[in-house]
Parts: C-alpha cells; structure tokens; sequence
C-alpha cells in the first residue's frame, strides 16, 4: 500500500517525464510562433525562457524575457514590463489555437504570461561585468 504513494512534491521513484517533455515541448513551439507568426510590435524580442505546467494540465504558465526590458530604467521598466504582460494575455487565445494545431493533444491548457525576473537580471549580470 505504501510503495505507490507520493509525497507532497509529487516526487517519487518512478516519476514520469511527461511533464517535463511536454514543457519544453510547449516552450519551443511558443518560441516558434514568436519568430514566424507574431506581427505585434510589442511582442519583438521576447522570448519564452520557461513553461510551468500544473499537475493536472489543466494551466501552464509561461515565463517571458525580453531584451527591450533588460535594458530600460527602472521607472521605464515597469511601464513596458505592464505593457508586454497585456500584449500577452491579449495574444493568449491566439497561441492557444496555435498550440492546439500543432500538438496532438487531448487538452490545452490555459495559459497565463509572466516576465521572467532571472532571465531579466541575468541578462543585466552579463552586460554589466563588474
């Protein structure tokens, strides 16, 4: 009887690799549809650092850096990080269908945008040396 149970982090011995595969599954088509589908301005030079998917699959969330923001003033930064996330969600239902097309998957799940802080500080760590 106990030889099956989980723990609370859902870790295990025979955990499967499903999820993970099917994050950056996601992720690369995401990035994909980034380069050659999306004509809105607010969208260039964003990239998708990272899918989180929920344990039932059922929403994903997705991690966004941008270069435009790595590279803005705080006060500016706060502005176009407000103005991406809204691009984003607006663009949302398109990626989903988009998702939906090229994944043969019995459910998509919802998806909500967020900017990646650590890819945004990384990439101010590698133009500022010191």
């Amino acid at each position: 009887m106990g030889k099956h149970r989980t723990s609370r982090g859902g870790e295990h011995r025979g955990a499967g690799v499903r999820h993970p595969r099917l994050e950056e599954l996601f992720r690369e088509e995401l990035n994909s549809i980034l380069d050659f589908e999306i004509t809105d301005p607010r969208l260039e030079g964003t990239r998708i650092s990272m899918v989180e998917l929920s344990r039932d699959g059922s929403r994903a969330r997705v991690w966004v850096s941008s270069r435009a923001e790595a590279n803005a003033n705080a006060n500016a930064g706060a502005q176009s990080a407000l103005v991406l996330e809204l691009a984003f969600e607006r663009a949302a239902g398109f990626f989903r269908r988009r998702l939906c097309e090229a994944l043969p998957l019995k459910r998509m799940p919802d998806l909500s945008f967020r900017l990646d802080p650590a890819a945004s500080a990384g990439t101010l760590n590698e133009l500022d040396p010191d």
